[in-house]
């Protein structure tokens, strides 16, 4: 490989970009530790500081077989073993957005959208703060694109060939769309961007 060939500079993008990644992670882990979030470790054992919040029962990794990004078992875990704690206010829902004045104003006028939406519009609201949002260091790590059955192209859904499988997809595309028409004057008034 030559220096500075396309292949060396794409080679070099995706090792920046993975850093980047565990770097986000690394900073995602901080933050819950910050929030309150931990894997539960029995009251006999105390926790080691750290400056993460999983290490006792789980592990963030990548699992390029099962989808990407996830957590595994640290150690064998019993059968109704709590393993997890996440307090309600590291929580982000419609419920605890809407705390924010301005959003919650908007959003009283549109009764008619769904939790779902709502929920929506609230995420891109919070993108929108950039740093200042509390929840910055998880919205770091939402993915730039989606590859669910409501996003799927018309080549896509053909591809399944089967009419009932086709209609189903058709069906989820245009739920989308129908949920997103109903969203746009609401985000415009919000000076909202439509995207991630």
């Amino acid at each position: 490989m030559v220096e500075g060939s396309p292949l060396k500079a794409e080679e070099t993008k995706k090792k920046r970009m993975a850093q980047g990644k565990a770097m986000g992670i690394e900073a995602l882990l901080r933050w819950g530790t910050e929030i309150g979030i931990c894997d539960f470790a029995p009251s006999l054992i105390p926790p080691s500081p750290s400056s993460s919040c999983l290490g006792y029962s789980l592990f963030a990794s990548h699992f390029p077989d099962a989808g990407g990004r996830g957590l595994g078992a640290a150690r064998d875990l019993k059968k109704g073993e709590l393993v997890l704690r996440v307090p309600r206010t590291a929580l982000l829902t419609s419920d605890s957005v809407v705390r924010d004045e301005k959003i919650a104003c908007c959003i009283k006028r549109y009764p008619h959208l769904s939790s779902t939406q709502i929920l929506a519009v609230c995420l891109l609201a919070e993108v929108g703060k950039g740093k200042s949002s509390k929840w910055y260091p998880y919205m770091l790590q939402l993915p730039q694109y989606y590859s669910t059955l409501a996003n799927f192209t018309d080549y896509e859904i053909k591809s399944f060939q089967l009419e009932d499988a086709i209609w189903v997809a058709e069906k989820a595309v245009k739920k989308a769309k129908s949920d997103w028409e109903e969203v746009i004057t609401l985000m415009k008034e919000m000076q909202l961007k439509p995207q991630l």
